[in-house]
């Protein structure tokens, strides 16, 4: 058994990069593949650039700028493969990153996904030394890595994953109207439905940041609007899949954390999520690796201790 693999790239003004991410999906030992690149209205010279790879197995296409939901998403529609890998113009995998995941695949039903490991870096891959962690393992139940994740404010690249083209099918899809955190919601959705999570521990993602990084930042309102919308998601969805205290505890860490980093210069979105921490019946909760940030909190009170660091930040 062989299964096509579609690697699906949204690109928008990736000119640095796209070259040395297409040539790192070429060098795939794995060689049942197709490569669907979407630029996103780039104004640089990306889709040339990308134009110039296109072959029996790299399709180039362009759309108006809408985003890299609706770019992932129309990258799927052109695709035909039976397995997803979503990559980012700028990051690069292992030469058998597919073929780890398909080894592992093959003999499991087509609700089961996999994910690899991954590391940052900079100018070099060399930089990366793939450190463990703690959710580097299998789970016979997918939301538990949800779980593991919102626990410890953790993530995984949007790379790492492989996803079965029925799983895509059924989550609905990438979410185009949110601006912050669309990875995080729509992998939430799969892990939801899937059957079984496998950790591929030879496929590696290397994830370019610093400044010519194509990731967007938390800049603006309107994003922090979005990411607090995805996490208000997290909770309806989760709620339905599982409600317990350990589920209650875990979504009120996503909230907390917002409210932590946002809600004194965002007052509005203070009241938001301070209404879904109460929704959710089990207090604010701030993660085990931010200990002073706990100890304080515990003896003043949460609230408290954001009243001090708006006082703070006005001195």
């Amino acid at each position: 058994m062989s299964p096509k693999v579609s690697i699906l790239i949204p690109c928008y003004n990736s000119e640095r990069f796209v070259a040395e991410t297409l040539d790192s999906c070429l060098a795939q030992t794995y060689r049942n593949i197709e490569i669907i690149v979407v630029d996103d209205g780039s104004t640089d010279n990306s889709f040339a650039i990308a134009k110039s790879f296109e072959s029996n197995i790299i399709k180039v296409y362009r759309q108006d700028n809408s985003g890299a939901c609706a770019a992932r998403n129309y990258a799927f529609r052109k695709s035909s493969g039976e397995y997803i890998v979503y990559l980012d113009a700028d990051d690069i995998i292992n030469p058998s990153f597919v073929e780890e995941h398909i080894i592992r695949l093959c003999d499991a039903n087509e609700r089961c996904i996999s994910f690899g490991k991954w590391d940052k870096f900079r100018s070099s891959i060399a930089e990366t030394t793939f450190p463990s962690r703690h959710f580097y393992k299998d789970y016979i139940a997918p939301f538990q890595l949800l779980i593991d994740l919102w626990e410890t404010g953790s993530m995984l690249q949007t790379s790492c994953y492989m996803v079965s083209r029925q799983l895509v099918y059924e989550s609905g899809g990438w979410k185009e109207n949110l601006l912050m955190n669309q990875d995080g919601d729509f992998f939430s959705r799969i892990l939801m439905i899937a059957s079984k999570a496998y950790f591929i521990s030879n496929a590696k993602v290397y994830y370019r940041i610093g400044e010519y990084s194509t990731v967007s930042k938390a800049n603006s309102e309107n994003k922090l609007v979005s990411l607090l919308d995805s996490y208000i998601s997290y909770k309806e969805n989760a709620l339905i899949h599982k409600d317990n205290l350990r589920v209650r505890k875990a979504l009120s860490y996503n909230f907390t954390y917002f409210i932590y980093l946002y809600g004194n210069k965002y007052p509005a979105l203070y009241k938001k999520a301070k209404d879904q921490v109460e929704n959710l019946g089990v207090g604010f909760q701030l993660r085990k690796k931010s200990p002073r940030i706990r100890f304080v909190s515990k003896i003043l009170g949460f609230e408290n201790l954001m009243a001090i660091r708006r006082i703070i930040s006005k001195e």
